[in-house]
């Protein structure tokens, strides 16, 4: 991985010890071999599907992280209506924080 992002062994050492951060270069360089950086600092894989989103898809997120917990089932549950999808998709806004 050092080489990939273009640094030393020692301090690919310290970045997996947690002693010192790479910097962007590094980052980018071992996205290049396919890491994702995005779960490497967040712990969220990246997804493709929803990395680009149009226009109404911006606005409906935004919208729906607004929304309380009991309203955020509800939405749900129109898209599962909506779609055909299994009826406990739509419960999973009960045990996500927002």
């Amino acid at each position: 991985m050092a080489n990939a992002g273009g640094v030393q062994k020692h301090a690919q050492l310290n970045y997996e010890k947690g002693l010192r951060f790479p910097d962007a270069s590094y980052l980018a360089g071992i996205a290049v071999v396919g890491v994702d950086v995005l779960y490497l600092l967040t712990g969220r894989t990246s997804d493709p599907a929803t990395l680009a989103l149009d226009g109404d898809e911006e606005r409906l997120l935004a919208g729906y992280r607004e929304l309380k917990p009991r309203e955020k089932k509800g939405v749900l549950a129109l898209v599962a209506a909506i779609t055909g999808a299994p009826e406990g998709e739509a419960d999973a806004a009960e045990t996500e924080p927002g």
